[in-house]
């Protein structure tokens, strides 16, 4: 692997744990369940986003990947709303 595309990848993932971490302490600081569940749909869109920006430049951006990452944040939105209470079966 050339030495620029490893640098790329240590960006892209420092950038990826950096972002999740400012999450995770905003999340921690947010009383409100509302501005929490925000937070988690905020950071499950930018993880789509970092996923496409991880894989298109090494033309491994498939439909399919895509689809993963987006089934992905979906899961996560849908079970951080039945978590905090914004959604519910009964």
């Amino acid at each position: 692997m050339p030495r620029n595309n490893v640098a790329l990848e240590v960006i892209q993932f420092l950038t990826l744990i950096l972002s999740l971490s400012i999450a995770a302490v905003i999340f921690q600081q947010t009383a409100d369940n509302l501005r929490r569940f925000a937070i988690i749909t905020a950071i499950s869109v930018l993880y789509v986003l970092w996923g496409y920006w991880h894989h298109a430049p090494k033309d491994r951006m498939l439909k399919m990947v895509l689809l993963e990452y987006s089934l992905v944040a979906v899961m996560i939105i849908l079970l951080s709303a039945l978590g905090l209470g914004i959604i519910r079966f009964f």
